[in-house]
């Protein structure tokens, strides 16, 4: 006959046992709903990340339109075409300066040059480009007479710019007058006023291994070098961010930097 001792041993052999499968269930239960909310999570943060690109390159293309439209014009008025014919910088700065100031964008530099990069007129923003002469200008001349736009780096800075063309007619046939440079700084500021438009993500843009503007004040330089566009988890001044990478290219289709777009995993963190 067994002692209750050895009834009680029992009983609780099987409720230990029970409590640890019980136990096992919801440990295992927990991590799989965990686990597939970290995935959702992440996959928003994704979809978050590629949603600042997309607003990044409308509002790119819609600053690099703009440009475009008011050279175009310009460089079809009569009174400026005339100006630009008298070759006196005076005239030229004169002329154009007011028809620039009023269409064109506050944040907007604006250079007159001759057919071989050499300026005779700078107008807009103060941080535009300041050289003499612009090297870009008679590079470009193979895609003339059509404009052309991208990204420039000169003298430390990255721009972005439109290149448009001015033609007169001659006795051997149209003869190019001047290039008008329009452009924008690619700055701090300017990756400031993309994070804003853009809920909150991050913007680094860098070219030959030099960051030219962040929003990221510490770090900036740990983000991973990209080939093309492409996805990546990195790790910024200690935080966690999911990084979207696109290149920069030239009015030659020629890479000159790279954009980072980042998204913090730190409100993931804190949801899980």
């Amino acid at each position: 006959m067994k002692s209750p001792f050895t009834r009680v041993s029992l009983l609780w052999k099987i409720m230990l046992s029970t409590s640890m499968a019980v136990t096992l269930l919801f440990a295992l239960t927990g991590w799989l709903v965990q686990d597939q909310f970290a995935r959702i999570a992440s996959l928003s943060v994704e979809e978050e990340v590629r949603q600042s690109f997309e607003a990044y390159r409308s509002l790119w293309k819609a600053r690099a339109n703009q440009l475009a439209s008011v050279c175009a014009v310009m460089s079809r008025m009569s009174d400026v075409r005339a100006a630009f014919g008298t070759g006196d910088q005076a005239t030229i700065r004169d002329t154009a300066g007011e028809i620039w100031s009023k269409v064109s964008d506050e944040d907007a530099f604006f250079v007159v040059t001759d057919p071989r990069g050499t300026v005779l007129a700078r107008l807009g923003g103060s941080a535009g480009l300041q050289g003499a002469n612009i090297a870009l200008v008679p590079k470009a001349a193979s895609r003339f007479p059509e404009q052309a736009s991208g990204f420039l780096v000169e003298g430390g800075q990255l721009f972005q710019i439109v290149l448009t063309p001015v033609y007169v007619a001659s006795s051997t046939g149209a003869g190019l007058l001047n290039v008008l440079v329009a452009g924008y700084t690619v700055d701090s500021a300017l990756a400031k006023k993309l994070k804003d438009s853009t809920g909150g993500s991050d913007f680094i843009f860098v070219s030959g291994g030099q960051v030219m503007g962040s929003t990221l004040a510490a770090g900036a330089r740990d983000v991973h070098k990209a080939n093309g566009e492409e996805m990546a988890h990195v790790t910024v001044g200690g935080a966690a961010y999911l990084q979207f990478s696109t290149p920069l290219l030239d009015e030659q289709s020629h890479d000159v930097g790279e954009l980072h777009i980042l998204r913090s995993f730190d409100s993931v963190d804190r949801r899980i």
